[in-house]
């Protein structure tokens, strides 16, 4: 891959050694991984002094103004807003690319779109394009309004969504935030407002050590106040996961019994309204929000099904902590 390069300098320090356990667990049988105790290893961002380190970075000169307040939204609030970052030409073209795939007859056999709505008698299902293009032009719009459909990994078909995916001051951003090189891991493209239950990340990755995730939401055009924008709850990062997931990055919303979902919404949805209302972000077009994988975040009612709400999510991780591979099913989603 490409962000293989910036990996020649080997980490050090406690992350370091972190990783080297985690390198030198055994491979999965017939029992999940004991994940619990495993190293103490705590992100510089969660260190009760994270305020101090990055203070003295700037009173030393070794951080410039605009990076301080960068890392220090992100230590106090849990996410940062990047004003006109992306540029207009890219989304132009990302967004002419999907609204191609409504007017064309021609198949695409690598794109699916999640959670579309082909027929209302069966309801929201995965699309692939080619049954997509067996309902008229004039269908597929009306359609492509009765449900929050996203596609996944667009940046493998798209020139422009490739080009958002490998931007290189977000992957700088992330990259000063983690304090080492960050990498960009799967995208999701929405065209309608999402509309999905207040959640964590770190919740859904199997990410360790813990919040070596940051996610990126992009506004691909003006948001409106009634296209059901996103929801984000400043300073919910310093709570802690979802008590039922013990044995973190085994348990997730990916691997847990679903039973547990119901509680799980109820905890999140009570963290986000602990000090209010969450944030709505009325983003404007190339505006970047980038989040804590520990903020809890949403989407807000649709309240104008009229408008759409398109958007780009990426995520961010750095050499090592992506521990997929590791983790033992069954699993609720692929």
């Amino acid at each position: 891959m490409w962000f293989n390069k910036l990996f020649r300098k080997p980490a050090t320090g406690s992350f370091a050694e972190a990783i080297d356990k985690v390198a030198a667990l055994p491979a999965i049988g017939d029992k999940a991984i004991d994940w619990e105790g495993l190293t103490d290893h705590i992100a510089w961002f969660d260190r009760k002094d994270a305020a101090e380190i990055i203070l003295n970075k700037k009173n030393s000169g070794k951080l410039k103004n605009e990076d301080y307040e960068i890392l220090k939204n992100w230590v106090d609030d849990g996410y940062v807003i990047l004003k006109n970052l992306i540029p207009d030409s890219d989304i132009d073209e990302l967004n002419e690319f999907v609204d191609d795939l409504f007017n064309t007859n021609t198949p695409n056999t690598d794109i699916t779109l999640l959670g579309y709505t082909l027929n209302k008698a069966v309801g929201a299902t995965s699309v692939p394009h080619q049954d997509l293009i067996k309902l008229s032009p004039a269908d597929r719009q009306i359609n492509a309004r009765l449900s929050p459909w996203r596609i996944h990994e667009l940046w493998v078909q798209c020139e422009a969504a490739k080009r958002i995916y490998l931007n290189k001051k977000l992957t700088e951003i992330a990259s000063l935030i983690f304090d080492r090189p960050a990498y960009p891991r799967s995208t999701i493209n929405f065209y309608l407002g999402s509309q999905q239950e207040l959640h964590q990340d770190m919740s859904v990755f199997h990410v360790y050590p813990g919040n070596y995730l940051i996610g990126a939401w992009i506004a691909l055009e003006d948001i409106s106040a009634d296209s059901g924008p996103l929801l984000f709850a400043p300073g919910t990062h310093k709570s802690s996961l979802y008590p039922d997931f013990r044995n973190h990055p085994q348990t997730t919303l990916r691997t847990c019994s679903l039973d547990v979902y119901d509680g799980y919404y109820k905890f999140t949805k009570e963290l986000g309204h602990r000090d209010g209302e969450p944030k709505k972000f009325l983003a404007k077009k190339g505006d970047v929000l980038l989040w804590h994988g520990m903020l809890v975040h949403g989407g807000s009612p649709v309240l104008n099904p009229d408008l759409t709400r398109k958007s780009m999510v990426i995520h961010y991780l750095t050499q090592g902590v992506d521990q997929t591979d590791k983790i033992r099913g069954p699993f609720n989603w692929g």
